[in-house]
């Protein structure tokens, strides 16, 4: 690792400015992924319409299978690549060449592991022919290669085209699985070619973005691999935490309590995901910062602005959850409104966590940072197990909540060291209200 400039290294005076960009940034991403959600939503009305409920269940077996093997497949990464791109873009070219090789080599892996999956457990796939799981399949290297390569831009900072290429060929897809259906009348098979289309699509204009940069690196740089996947392991390992805290429970519902339940806790979670998306798209655009030496005190700001203004987004929410969620699933999913607000303490400290962790990554993930994930996985499954069949669902929500307010004490235990103690992370009403107008200036923002 590259030694780290001093945590206090920049004073709190240039963070308006760093706050005016990073504005900007943010803005730009929770745009982005507001338009992911609604593409997704058209797209899953589409392909109901077009497919029928039993093409649908089909494709989504087969290409969420894909999805699966993509997530594994990252081996982090995609949190590897911003991190050392941002504390050195001399490594640019070589990182990009690395990219393409281990995309290339991950997916070919990854394509064999799928359809060994199909030959020897059919049931995993169950409906899925063979054409159909080699098409959906085919879509790995492309998709490994559009998540390395738009994690270069993140480390760059170039946010524009980080989201706008996303952005684009999700609108695409959408319009060409309409004109699919309607002109074409095709099937299953043809969705996801429309789907492997369009994450090949998206690789090769990152290709062409990075294009400049691969005329820095002749070839893909093996000693820098290795010190690369040295610091990803971590995140790895962590995120692949991450990802059973917040969906162990749904599995434990379901093997408990039933699908309906499970039904209503998914509903629950999928409006509890949709609020974490902002503190997501902070802590995103603030690990690069951090990566290039950005102070720690910058970080500690952001943390008490988000602190507040999150909080009040949770409260907001409360007299709306059952409105929100009677609209979007029906009345037959009433109590997962009450499960939204067991679960509302466990969004608001998982979102801050998002924050702190993002923070961690930039500064070289601590093994510290990874491990406390364990804890958290580890007092989920407890109180699941004890309670949850003789208490009902209520108790994954809680037990969540538990979960992730641990989580918040033991990454705010961590960063105090970095600060000097937790009076750093206080919420300040008049520094809060700095950085909203900030926010909602027209001010240029040049850093």
């Amino acid at each position: 690792m590259w030694p780290v400039s001093s945590p206090r290294a920049r004073e709190s005076a240039d963070a308006p400015a760093t706050f005016g960009r990073l504005r900007t940034d943010v803005f730009l991403m929770v745009a982005t992924k507001g338009l992911a959600l609604v593409l997704g939503l058209v797209t899953s009305v589409v392909l109901a319409r077009g497919l029928g409920a039993s093409g649908r269940g089909t494709l989504a077996v087969a290409f969420n299978m894909t999805l699966l093997l993509v997530q594994v497949g990252t081996f982090g990464i995609t949190s590897a690549n911003p991190y050392f791109v941002a504390r050195d873009p001399a490594h640019v070219g070589r990182i990009v060449w690395n990219s393409i090789a281990g995309a290339l080599a991950l997916g070919v892996l990854f394509i064999g592991v799928g359809l060994a999956i199909r030959g020897l457990f059919p049931g995993v796939l169950a409906g899925v022919t063979w054409a159909q799981a080699a098409v959906g399949f085919s879509a790995i290297p492309a998709a490994l290669a559009s998540g390395f390569l738009q994690s270069v831009l993140l480390g760059q900072g170039r946010m524009l085209a980080y989201n706008v290429t996303e952005a684009t060929w999700g609108v695409l897809a959408v319009v060409a699985l309409v004109a699919g259906f309607a002109v074409l009348d095709m099937g299953v098979l043809g969705a996801l070619a429309v789907l492997v289309v369009q994450q090949v699509a998206m690789a090769l204009t990152f290709v062409v973005l990075l294009a400049p940069e691969l005329r820095h690196g002749a070839r893909p740089d093996l000693p820098l691999a290795r010190r690369m996947m040295a610091y990803s392991f971590r995140i790895y390992v962590a995120t692949l935490a991450a990802y059973l805290v917040v969906r162990i429970d749904m599995l434990l519902v379901n093997g408990m309590l039933g699908a309906a339940e499970a039904g209503r806790y998914t509903a629950a979670v999928a409006l509890a995901d949709g609020m974490g998306m902002i503190p997501v798209a902070i802590g995103v655009n603030l690990f690069p910062r951090v990566a290039r030496g950005g102070a720690t005190d910058t970080s500690a700001e952001v943390f008490r602005a988000v602190g507040l203004l999150f909080g009040l987004l949770c409260l907001i929410s409360i007299p709306f959850a059952e409105v929100v969620i009677n609209v979007l699933y029906g009345p037959g999913f009433g109590e997962a409104a009450s499960l939204f607000l067991w679960l509302l303490p466990g969004i608001y400290c998982l979102g801050m966590v998002t924050i702190l962790s993002h923070h961690f990554a930039g500064r070289g993930f601590p093994l510290e940072a990874m491990l406390v994930w364990f804890v958290a996985l580890a007092i989920d499954i407890a109180i699941n197990l004890a309670f949850l069949r003789s208490h009902g669902t209520a108790v994954a929500a809680i037990a969540s909540s538990v979960a992730y307010g641990a989580l918040y004490v033991m990454h705010v235990a961590m960063f105090a060291r970095e600060t000097g103690g937790v009076g750093a992370l206080r919420p300040r009403f008049g520094e809060t209200a700095q950085m909203v107008r900030t926010a909602l200036s027209r001010t240029p923002a040049t850093s």
